[in-house]
């Protein structure tokens, strides 16, 4: 179905609920504020998604979507939608919601992928083609806004947070994902007295005990941060760092966003889906025949992750500090 541009007024993106596949999805509204100038565009994302959106300029309307809340509210919510009478819908979630309020026009819910589009971003820019429109903004991206920008340089000011600095993040959403705090815990405590660096614990408020456990077995003293940033913060401080060090999660894509450089950890899920694409970034994983599984449960005893060693990271970690231009 080839979209008519001049009938575009109006444009719904049904996007994600976990904030890492979120900033995956940027791409695909970075191409369509390209794509149809001065169209008002809307969002609807799961609850964590608000801070996201809420401030870029290239977005109208922010509509959260809480996949828990009751039928009656979801019927509302498709009520709502439907007068606002959307020229346009990209669905990247599949749910019912486009059939629902019937735009001109609306992304396909079955989507056959070649086996050339692999990664999650590239996923995500292929369902445009179906319309007709080629996904050529492929860099994830975030709004930071100035308040954002002056607050991490507050934050950095009292904590005595020097250059260059490290952001850690040793939390992931799932448990299998996440790399030995012992591990993080060397690696910290080595790029701060071999390479000089201000260690930056980091996570989101889920991960406090997993940050607390890996600041805990540390010699020397790092940054803890986790809740002392939203979002939009969070990646204003990463933009500021020389280096993520970090597990398969949404600080890793939050990264990529703002193009900090990148060393990342992979196990059961697979690097060439979620992984991060930096010219100079970095993946450490270990090549065993059951890795990535892609499953969310493992009957090898995390042998993907517990082969990891800290050397290997921490070789990786000072090669890109030492090369920083």
């Amino acid at each position: 179905m080839q979209v008519d541009k001049t009938q575009v007024n109006r444009i719904l993106v049904i996007t994600l609920s976990n904030i890492g596949d979120i900033i995956l999805t940027t791409p695909v509204i970075r191409t369509l504020a390209t794509e149809f100038p001065g169209v008002r565009i809307d969002v609807m994302v799961g609850p964590q998604g608000r801070g996201i959106f809420e401030k870029d300029p290239s977005i109208f309307k922010v509509i959260i979507y809480d996949k828990h809340i009751p039928i009656s509210e979801k019927r509302r919510l498709q009520i709502k939608l439907k007068k606002l009478h959307y020229d346009l819908v990209v669905d990247i979630r599949n749910t019912v919601f486009p059939m629902l309020i019937a735009p001109k026009y609306r992304t396909s819910t079955i989507q056959r992928f070649p086996r050339s589009v692999i990664h999650s971003k590239a996923r995500h820019l292929h369902r445009l083609k179906s319309l007709g429109i080629e996904g050529t903004e492929s860099l994830a991206y975030i709004h930071i806004t100035k308040e954002d920008e002056e607050y991490v340089d507050t934050l950095i000011k009292e904590r005595g947070i020097t250059d260059p600095i490290v952001v850690v993040n040793a939390g992931s959403k799932s448990h299998l994902k996440r790399w030995a705090a012992d591990g993080f815990a060397e690696i910290s405590d080595r790029l701060i007295s071999d390479c000089k660096a201000s260690v930056v614990l980091v996570g989101l408020m889920e991960d406090e005990a997993i940050v607390k456990e890996v600041a805990s077995k540390m010699k020397q003293r790092p940054h803890i941060l986790v809740g002392k940033t939203n979002i939009r913060q969070l990646a204003a401080l990463l933009k500021r760092s020389r280096l993520l060090v970090t597990n398969d999660s949404a600080p890793l894509h939050l990264g990529c966003a703002v193009g900090v450089k990148v060393v990342a950890l992979f196990g059961p899920t697979d690097a060439r889906k979620y992984g991060p694409t930096g010219e100079f970034d970095v993946v450490i994983s270990e090549k065993l025949s059951c890795a990535p599984c892609e499953k969310a449960e493992c009957v090898r005893n995390y042998e993907c992750m517990k082969l990891i060693t800290p050397d290997a990271v921490f070789d990786a970690a000072k090669m890109i500090i030492d090369g920083y231009e």
